[in-house]
This record gives structure tokens, C-alpha cells and sequence, in this order.
């Protein structure tokens, strides 16, 4: 056994507060979720190694078979939703909100609410949504089923179902295949004959 496969037992994750958890969800010991009464996770999904989601205000849900890989970070105080297939490659950062880098209002959480506060909004990451490694999704993005985004993108407008996109300003690349819905639909049609 390797220490880094750990995972919190099924009791330890029913007994941690969770708004739902499904079945057969695996949380690596080393990740970090904060207000778990905000946060659902549906079935067979994984959360690896120091991931830190914070859902301080509004729900996070997180579908089925979704997988967040590790040093993720989520800031998800005005909400984050992922569709169900959807992935997070390493070291990818979301923030729900921002502080405003203008001058017009001070910066940082140590501060009350009134004084501080930028552009903020949900995300949404849509039906086998693909984020790359070390890219940076900014408030109110809502990225469309099927969607690739790749590898230290900075996506800070929504993007349209079914493409592949990268760089930093995110680029439309071209389109993404679908055979990946006839896997899906053979995966749901075994299980459903178990």
C-alpha cells in the first residue's frame, strides 16, 4: 500500500455533513473541502490529492463520474457546478469571485464584505467538460457539453458546446468528436443490465 492511495471511508464521508454524497465516491485524505453542508457529489466521482474546494455561500455540485485531479483549486462561493463526465486536470483554479484590482475597493478576506469585492459569478462546467492542466477559469464562465479546454488556458468568457479550445486568451481551435457519447451510452447500458 502506498500512503498516497488513501481515501475517507464511505461512514467517514455519510458523517462529514455533506449536502449528499452518492455512492462509491473516493475523497483522497489529503484534500480539502470546506462547508461541506454546501456541497453534493454524485456517484462513482474522485477528488485527489490536495485539492481544496471552498463553498463558503452557494451549493457546489459535482455530477457522476466526475473526476478533480490533484493540487485543484476551487473557490466556489457563488457557485460551481459540474455536469456529470466532466474532469479537472492538475493544478486547475477556479474562482467564483475576485477582488477588484482597480482601486475602488480594498482587497483580501481578512476585511469585511462591504468594503471589498470584484466581478463574481457561478460557473458551470457542462456534460464531459475536459479543463487542462494549470488553466485559470474566472467568475461567471459557463463552458458547454462536451467542451475541451486545454492545457494553462485562461478562460474568462463562456464557451460554446462541443470544441476544443486553448491559450491565454482562450482560442476556439475546432470541433470535438462525439464518439465519446457512444462509450457513455455502452457504460450506462452495462450497468444497467448488472
Amino acid at each position: 500500500m502506498h500512503l498516497g492511495e488513501r481515501f475517507y471511508t464511505e461512514d467517514e464521508l455519510a458523517g462529514a455533513g455533506f449536502r449528499f454524497v452518492g455512492r462509491n465516491v473516493k475523497i483522497k485524505r489529503s484534500a480539502g473541502l470546506f462547508f461541506t453542508e454546501n456541497i453534493s457529489i454524485d456517484d462513482d466521482s474522485r477528488i485527489d490529492d490536495f485539492t481544496i474546494i471552498v463553498a463558503s455561500r452557494e451549493p457546489v455540485a459535482i455530477g457522476r463520474h466526475v473526476h478533480i485531479a490533484s493540487q485543484c483549486y476551487i473557490a466556489a462561493s457563488d457557485g460551481f457546478v459540474m455536469e456529470d463526465f466532466a474532469g479537472l486536470a492538475p493544478g486547475v483554479l477556479i474562482f467564483t469571485s475576485s477582488d477588484d484590482y482597480t482601486g475602488k475597493k480594498l482587497t483580501n478576506p481578512t476585511l469585511p464584505r462591504h468594503l471589498t469585492g470584484g466581478p463574481a459569478g457561478a460557473i458551470r462546467l457542462g456534460r464531459h467538460v475536459i479543463i487542462g492542466a494549470g488553466t485559470v477559469i474566472l467568475p461567471g464562465v459557463q463552458i458547454g457539453t462536451g467542451a475541451s479546454v486545454g492545457a494553462m488556458s485562461l478562460v474568462r468568457k463562456s464557451l460554446a458546446e462541443w470544441g476544443v479550445y486553448a491559450g491565454s486568451p482562450i482560442r476556439y481551435l475546432r470541433p470535438r468528436s462525439k464518439d465519446l457519447l457512444v462509450l457513455e451510452a455502452e457504460l450506462l447500458a452495462s450497468r444497467n443490465a448488472e
